[in-house]
């Protein structure tokens, strides 16, 4: 682990963005997992079901709580798969990591869909997306409850509301300001596959393969020749 670096704009934009994404699935998972939503109680409390709105049939809150917690558990895994990514663009990633010819090699074929803003975002908002279908449906199961003294809603149901707005709305922000700042990276990538690849010892080690190559080929086809004589 080397630290953050940030030594251009490209590299700035990296560490704010998994800083976002860090902090959002961070929030996430203490709201999942923290019962302070609603008269201290959470996604996973047995209460849960109590004071619903009375057009509420059971077999509709079973459905709702089911979702809602599915949905919890899908936004969890993926926030701690998310954030264990952020810190190691935050961390371990720099600017010589991108130049190795394999990385370079696959950036290339792959466009821009594995650089690591765009993993970011591609992992990001769908975690912030589930968790807000969570959100959403614990809202509007206790919407009743809520209007009538908002008060009762708990720290974990603003650091919620905080964690979605923040992969949802704060990170594809940031993102669209990076694409506007931050110059193409694909056509330095170019130069620096072909300077690799034109490099001295490169081509030496390419025509040194090739000869190997086309002479086992010669032996091969030899050898076959020599066996098919009667």
């Amino acid at each position: 682990m080397k630290g953050p670096e940030l030594v251009d704009s490209r590299s700035r934009f990296r560490f704010i963005e998994s800083c976002i994404g860090l902090i959002g699935c961070w929030f996430i998972s203490y709201a999942i997992w923290t019962p302070r939503w609603l008269n201290d109680r959470g996604l996973w409390s047995s209460e849960n079901q109590t004071n619903v709105d009375e057009s509420w049939t059971s077999g509709d809150i079973t459905k709702a709580l089911e979702a809602e917690r599915v949905f919890a558990m899908v936004a969890f895994l993926m926030s701690v798969s998310s954030g264990m990514l952020c810190l190691m663009f935050a961390l371990c990633w720099t600017s010589q990591t991108v130049r190795s010819y394999s990385n370079t090699r696959s950036l290339l074929m792959a466009g821009q869909a594995l650089d690591p803003t765009t993993l970011l975002l591609f992992t990001l908002v769908p975690t912030g997306f589930f968790f807000f279908l969570s959100w959403a449906l614990f809202t509007h199961q206790h919407i009743g409850e809520i209007r009538d003294d908002i008060t009762r809603l708990g720290s974990s149901y603003w650091l919620g509301v905080v964690g979605w707005a923040l992969l949802l709305a704060v990170l594809p922000v940031v993102f669209l300001a990076e694409k506007f700042v931050v110059p193409e990276v694909l056509p330095d990538l170019m130069k620096s596959a072909d300077m690799w690849w034109n490099a001295p010892e490169v081509a030496y080690a390419r025509s040194f393969s090739e000869g190997c190559n086309r002479s086992e080929h010669k032996s091969h086809h030899g050898f076959k020749r020599y066996m098919s004589v009667p």
